[in-house]
């Protein structure tokens, strides 16, 4: 079993305590107008993440966003060198806000955001000032444009996880923010969205590592669309998502690979009733890395007179619920699987993505605010499982030598 000892919530509060007697960092009232209704106005905070984990685990940005347990790896003795404890402490993801305000255009209302924190592009660039959020808004009585950095609509803002942890739910939850746009079809408590996307920070894996040529280069953006009820306690939707990759392999001077197209749909529910608070999410989809969840794809080369490079996709089942209570204090219950349901043809063995050798993830995070104890653990089977199944993760993280072929 692997724990996680969270105690931002409470030193963050201490910080802006102290913050609010020693200089005015949080300016949430600071608007400067230049006309009737062109203004800005700054938001932000200082906050320090610390937190303790009893085994070495896969992350992103020095730990600070948990994903899951290594797997063993035994040295010469035998000993499991990931079993060892690590800790750490961070700020970088303080953030700065500017909401904008400008004069109607065209019938709507105009606003925008430009947000930033100090977690850096990459793991190499920590504590660097990088882009969360940078959109224009438009708004008429029945439609919203959105244009520019914002989060995934696989995100679905609406019915997202609110855990200690900055991982928000990953990897169950999508977790991406990118380069879109985005109209919303207003019919009372109906809403319908349409997306064309692209990739920037959050890219997808491939040949030559993590970037966004391989969408760049297939020319067609990533599609999504959804529909989603809302009304005072109730929120439901449904959505699908389509995107193509074209990783442009070189082989002997020519291009060999084919384009890989893959998809994914998602159902979500939210039910608040006073202090009560239920939250559903379910996806199932294809080579969804660039969300911060498991998945892939692997290539396949066929020889004939030239080689051709093809291109099957892992397939996964994600799901998380989370029950809360409170609005002051909240308690909360927070629970999320991920299935390995294996690709859909024969694949090579070779994989670009995330989590190829996981069968399974499961995570059982109890918390109560401002403080937040998180715990997962899996099982492990008493015999190997047979060579077509990966293995079962148990804190612990194995390298496959070929992913199963999915039956669906």
């Amino acid at each position: 079993m692997r724990r996680r000892f969270l105690l931002k919530p409470l030193v963050s509060g201490v910080l802006m305590i102290l913050s609010g007697i020693m200089m005015p960092l949080q300016a949430q009232n600071n608007t400067t107008e230049t006309g009737d209704k062109w203004g800005i106005q700054w938001s932000g905070f200082i906050k320090n993440d610390c937190w303790w984990d009893t085994r070495q685990v896969y992350t992103s940005r020095e730990d600070l966003f948990l994903l899951y347990p290594l797997n063993e790896l035994l040295d010469r003795a035998g000993e499991d060198i990931n079993s060892g404890a690590v800790y750490n402490f961070s700020a970088m993801t303080s953030r700065l806000t500017a909401g904008f305000t400008a004069p109607d255009a065209l019938g709507a209302k105009i606003s925008g955001v430009v947000e930033g924190d100090f977690s850096g592009v990459t793991n190499n660039d920590i504590n660097g000032f990088r882009l969360r959020h940078a959109y224009g808004k438009m708004t008429w009585k029945h439609a919203e444009l959105l244009a520019g950095q914002y989060w995934h609509p696989l995100f679905t803002p609406d019915v997202a996880p609110t855990v200690a942890s900055l991982n928000t739910g990953a990897p169950f939850q999508p977790f991406n923010r990118t380069p879109l746009i985005s109209l919303t079809g207003i019919f009372g408590k109906f809403r319908i969205l349409g997306a064309f996307i692209t990739q920037r920070d959050n890219a997808s894996d491939g040949p030559y590592g993590i970037t966004s040529t391989y969408m760049r280069n297939a020319i067609v953006p990533n599609l999504h669309l959804q529909a989603q009820f809302k009304n005072a306690h109730h929120i439901a939707g449904l959505g699908a998502d389509f995107k193509v990759l074209k990783p442009n392999k070189v082989y002997d001077n020519r291009v060999i690979s084919e384009p890989l197209a893959t998809y994914a749909f998602l159902a979500w529910y939210k039910m608040n009733y006073g202090d009560f608070c239920l939250k559903l999410k379910g996806i199932y989809g294809q080579n969804l890395s660039e969300h911060l969840l498991l998945g892939g794809y692997s290539p396949t080369i066929i020889f004939s007179e030239h080689p051709i490079e093809r291109y099957t996709p892992s397939n996964h089942f994600f799901s998380w619920a989370q029950l809360s209570y409170g609005k002051k204090i909240q308690g909360y219950l927070f629970g999320g699987y991920a299935k390995n349901l294996g690709t859909s043809q024969a694949n090579s063995g070779t994989y670009y993505g995330r989590g190829s050798d996981v069968a399974y993830l499961y995570r059982i995070t109890p918390g109560v605010w401002p403080c937040s104890i998180s715990c997962r653990s899996t099982s492990k089977p008493n015999t190997p499982l047979p060579p077509t199944e990966p293995p079962i993760l148990t804190e612990s993280y194995e390298t496959l030598k070929k992913l199963p072929t999915c039956g669906c």
